[in-house]
Parts: structure tokens; sequence; C-alpha cells
């Protein structure tokens, strides 16, 4: 599918977000993660290389693998070394092992098996559209969230159509949250703001999505700057913010094993969090060191094998993943500046291209939609490396 240029309403100043909407808005990813931070990102080729002499790396005891992805922005389906992504933006993991990639540029839900097959389960690849349905008959337009319910389902940020939808075990694809809203000249529709019932309520580009225990959705309603809580019951509510700053473009949101909400705000370059009823709260912490560019594109809370927790961010415009110390940012890997956008490797020495979604793994282990890259990668900090031993 031929992109188009990229047109941005002044309404929509936040939403440079996410994957290809090129048959929506044009809004992508790479309009805010990418090329706002070009500057910062100087781009090379392929293998290995080392971060510029003056910025931090990672930490060396923390692993950095790939699990699926040859690269190559494309859709193949298959072996892990030979499979094509096209702007991986989410990843959700199952119970089984298996790892579900919301696929964003290509429009469809893949699947990489606990053994790395990677198939297709929803959607038709490079073809956008709205539609429930049965496997390749549902169609998405740039889904970039994913998380897993209580009951095993899948719930989908469908980006571009403004909606959540979930994908079931039987592969049928339906509507769980999300009205049609207005449209512009094109028939294109452009998103909304209301809440009350799940299937009158309004969202505008909606990206990341984390699940309570109590099935209550949480979703980072990107184009409208801020959260949504959709109770069990089906009834969607505004999150409210304490003081008078307000939340620009959140893409990621996560649950602590304490009730707490954590959200990425990546256009406004930094983090809130609060209780899951809100308020939610500019976070007080020291980000200095990440630079001014800032951009939190993924949030995720760990628990460590031997117990702990611990908050890992992806930083897209860093290229790097940081943890949460206290009130200060520690970089674990991934190289600020790096000339180089990929490697995989201890974390002195592993690259990510704007990494995005974050989601746990087993055992203190996370995984990274790593966007620019076209890869899903596996993120083993020290603790989780060492019992893996």
């Amino acid at each position: 599918m031929q992109r188009m240029r990229k047109e941005v309403p002044p309404l929509l100043g936040v939403v440079l977000i996410l994957a290809a909407l090129a048959a929506v808005q044009a809004l992508y990813w790479r309009g805010l993660l990418i090329e706002e931070s070009q500057s910062l990102l100087p781009r090379g080729g392929g293998g290995g290389g080392a971060a510029q002499a003056d910025q931090p790396t990672g930490l060396p005891d923390v692993i950095v693998e790939t699990v699926a992805g040859l690269g190559d922005a494309g859709h193949r389906d298959g072996l892990p070394v030979e499979a094509l992504f096209d702007g991986p933006a989410a990843v959700a993991a199952a119970r089984d092992g298996a790892l579900y990639v919301a696929d964003s540029r290509n429009h469809a839900i893949r699947m990489i098996s606990p053994t790395g097959r990677v198939s297709t389960v929803a959607g038709r690849p490079g073809v956008s559209g709205y539609a429930d349905g049965v496997g390749v008959h549902a169609r998405f337009s740039a889904p970039a969230g994913a998380a897993r319910r209580p009951d095993g389902t899948l719930l989908v940020a469908d980006t571009g159509n403004h909606r959540l939808r979930r994908l079931g075990s039987d592969g049928i694809v339906s509507t769980y949250a999300g009205a049609a809203t207005p449209t512009d000249d094109l028939g294109r529709e452009l998103g909304g703001h209301r809440d009350g019932p799940a299937a009158q309520a309004q969202f505008r580009y909606p990206v990341g999505l984390a699940v309570d225990p109590s099935g209550s959705v949480y979703v980072a309603d990107a184009g409208n700057g801020c959260v949504r809580r959709i109770s069990p019951a089906g009834e969607v509510t505004t999150l409210p913010v304490k003081g008078d700053a307000s939340l620009k473009g959140p893409t990621q949101v996560c649950l602590t094993s304490d009730g707490s909400l954590w959200v990425a705000d990546t256009s406004g370059h930094g983090l809130w969090t609060g209780p899951k009823a809100g308020p939610l709260t500019a976070w007080s912490g020291d980000a200095t060191g990440a630079g001014e560019r800032f951009a939190p594109a993924g949030i995720v809370a760990v628990q460590g094998a031997s117990g702990g927790e611990s908050l890992y961010l992806a930083d897209a415009a860093g290229g790097c993943l940081w943890r949460i110390d206290g009130d200060r940012l520690a970089l674990i890997a991934g190289g600020q500046q790096a000339e180089v956008p990929f490697q995989d490797g201890g974390g002195d020495v592993a690259r990510f291209d704007h990494p995005a979604g974050l989601t746990r793994g087993p055992a203190g282990t996370f995984y990274v939609a790593d966007f620019g890259n076209e890869r899903i990668r596996r993120v083993i900090p020290p603790r989780a490396a060492k019992e893996r031993d």
C-alpha cells in the first residue's frame, strides 16, 4: 500500500503516533518517534557498533536477544529467522508462552508460537479496513496495542479505527468498545471522545492497553490525551488528573502489583502514575539523564522469579531501555544516540530502533516490540539471567 504524506490537523498535534495510519490520517509512529527525533539518532547500517563516546550505555549483564523477525519490512510467516513484520507496535504474552503482535503497517495480528513459528491469526496483511469476522476476513487499521484478558482472549487497540477489538480463541474478531465517529471529507473517521456504554463510547487513536484481574481495561487514548477505563460491566469513563498539567499523547499503560497505574506519555516526554481510579499525577522523579527528547513509548512492571518488582521503559527517541530506580532512571540496555540501530547481546552493546510496546514474560523477563527494527526482542535482566543459567 502506498503511503500518503503526513497531514496533521492542529487538533491532532499529539497524535503523530504509531504505525502507518496512511489509510486513515497518515499519522505514524515514525512521525512522532522517528522524524521528530531523527536529529538525535544518526542512522547507520546493520551489525555491531558503539554509542557515541560521551553517551552512557546499558548494563553488560542484561541479555537482549531476537525472538522473531528478519529485520526487513514486509509480511512473511514461518520460522523466526525468516518471518517479516512491518511496524510491530505492541506485543502481548499468552499463558501458554505464545506471543501476539500488533503488526501495525500490515494491519494484522500475528502470533509467535512457543516454538517460535510466526503465523497470521487475524486481518489480511497489507489491507486496512474495519470488519468483524474470522481470521483473514477481519479488518484492522494500524493496530498498535494488545493485552490479554483474564479469560485468555486478546484485546487489540485498533488505533486507526478508533476502537478496541476482541480476538477470541475461536479466531473470531469482534468489536469490544468504540462507536462510529465523525468523518472528514474523504469519509475517514476522525475519532471522538464520549464516555458511557462501550458500544456507544468514542475513542481517538487508542494505543496501549492494560487489564486488571477483575477484567477492567485501561486504555491510553492517545488522540484525546487521556486514560480511559472500561469496567467489567462495559462502562467507559475517563480517569481524572491532578493539577493543571495534562497528558499529551499517552501510548502505553501498565499496572503494578500494589494496584498503581503507570502511563507512558510519549509526546509529553514523561510519565504519570496514580491509583487505578485516578487521579493521575505527573511522575516527580528525575528523568534529566534521558535528555529533553525522552519519549517513553512502552512501560511494563516485571516481577522477578525471586520476588520484587521492577518498572522498565522503552525510550523510543533514545533507542534504549530504562529501569525506574526509586526517583531516577537507570539505563539498562541500548545506547542513546547510537550510530547503529540493531544488535543483540549484552545491554551495553545491544541496540534498538524506536522500541515501542513492552510486555511481561516469564521468570523476570520481558519482550519489546522493536518497531524500527521490525523485530520482537526478549530482554533478560541480570537476576533472571543468572537464574536461567
